[in-house]
């Protein structure tokens, strides 16, 4: 909706970070439950890359709106930044997409591979998400980790 020119395109449109834009975002299938899930065996904590102005804010408005239990909100510019804000925290499962370029094409698929690279050096368990959340919960399940 939001790539420019159009889809795919090259850029997004400034609109799409505006708060009533991200208000209508719907919560993808499954995650719900996978974070009250997770919730009872960790502490939540979400961290995103969102470089607008009143990222933290409206972040917190949309998660609280849909329901969604957490202990922090944290906020960095980009995916990058990620695995620094990681390193002096304890992290038990860092989930993430951690791929970018959805005004491009299809999602899930432009890696952000100098992260995962990060993460990797860093020992810092993560698994990628893929808009699956039953299969996550599943794995982690079956490994005993819930």
């Amino acid at each position: 909706k939001w790539a420019l020119p159009s889809f795919p395109g090259n850029s997004i449109h400034p609109n799409a970070w505006a708060r009533q834009e991200l208000m209508l975002d719907d919560v993808l299938p499954g995650a719900l439950e996978a974070i009250e899930r997770f919730n009872k065996s960790w502490d939540v904590h979400f961290l995103t890359a969102r470089n607008f102005p009143n990222a933290y804010e409206y972040t917190k408005e949309w998660l609280d709106s849909k329901g969604f239990a957490y202990q922090t909100i944290n906020v960095v510019k980009k995916s990058i930044h990620k695995p620094p804000f990681l390193i002096n925290k304890k992290c038990d499962l860092f989930i993430d997409d951690l791929s970018a370029g959805q005004e491009y094409g299809p999602s899930y698929q432009n890696l952000y591979h100098e992260t995962i690279a990060d993460l990797k050096k860093n020992r810092i368990p993560f698994i990628i998400f893929r808009n699956n959340w039953d299969q996550i919960v599943k794995n982690l399940v079956e490994l005993g980790a819930l």
